[in-house]
């Protein structure tokens, strides 16, 4: 039995994605692997939640006291992520585990831990590159940071990502092309420009946001309620304004959705090579 303590070395550092990535890679490579959130601060909780939904790991699924980690032997590797602005080399010191420290950067006292670099230009060996899909928000956050009224929800609802913030076409005879180049996206419309918002449903979108406040067309609620494809919101500003309130979460967005867990396994396979993951197993 083994544990690694995985730490960010700064806020939004990613030690949730490297966490989930070395599980990934780790049960793909036939260890049994427990993956646990420690209790501490405010991502403890979203993120213990997301842990608990990987099925190919044991997780509580809640925020877990450093006490149970650490009487925790069942799992053949415990991989915990540390709560943000801990220290990280005394939790792994106590919990008898390798450190896996995560940042933009390396520290300047990374003395026996393990550093991964994250956000980075380009990938290599233990670094990962700034990638789109990892830092898409999902819906639920998009309503947050615009304040929007929910109109009509999609089947997949707030748990649905956006890697693309896009701002609908000026005319809807190139709409239908120019929304289908983003996949996974939300589309910021004017209320009033039907046809475009229209076209944004007929391709696919995930969110379609109607600004400007006024009410919008009963044909395009009832279109979204048929379809429940697209999350329709309405904000109270402008387009302008709307895009500058959620434009900022497409960076700072938890770790969450199935999808980011294989992205995760896959950036993470091509940073660590076998002997450096077979060191922080044991």
């Amino acid at each position: 039995m083994s544990r690694i303590v995985v730490a960010g070395i700064e806020s939004n550092a990613g030690a949730s994605t490297v966490a989930v990535g070395l599980a990934h890679r780790l049960a793909y490579a036939g260890r049994s692997v427990r993956l646990e959130r420690l209790a501490g601060d405010a991502r403890a909780e979203a993120d213990a939640r997301t842990f608990g939904l990987i099925e190919f790991v044991d997780a509580s699924g809640q925020p877990v006291a450093e006490s149970a980690v650490a009487a925790d032997t069942a799992a053949t590797v415990t991989i915990i992520e540390a709560p943000a602005g801990g220290d990280a080399a005394a939790l792994a010191q106590r919990l008898s585990a390798r450190l896996v420290l995560v940042g933009p950067a390396a520290p300047q006292a990374g003395a026996g831990a393990t550093v991964i670099l994250n956000h980075q230009v380009k990938a290599g060996a233990l670094a990962l590159a700034e990638d789109r899909l990892l830092a898409a928000p999902t819906v639920a956050t998009l309503i947050e940071a615009s304040g929007a009224q929910v109109l009509s929800r999609s089947e997949d609802g707030d748990a649905a990502i956006c890697e693309h913030l896009v701002v609908a076409a000026i005319s809807h005879d190139a709409a239908d092309a120019y929304y289908a180049r983003f996949p996974r996206r939300a589309v910021v419309c004017r209320s009033e420009r039907v046809d475009l918002a229209l076209a944004a449903m007929s391709t696919g979108t995930e969110l379609l946001i109607l600004t400007g406040g006024a009410e919008p067309s009963p044909y395009l609620l009832d279109r979204a309620a048929a379809s429940r494809a697209t999350t329709l919101l309405l904000a109270p500003d402008r387009t302008v304004e709307t895009v500058r309130d959620i434009e900022g979460v497409f960076s700072t967005s938890p770790f969450s959705h199935e999808a980011k867990v294989e992205r995760a396994g896959a950036l993470i396979a091509a940073a660590i090579d076998d002997a450096t993951l077979a060191a922080l197993a044991g």
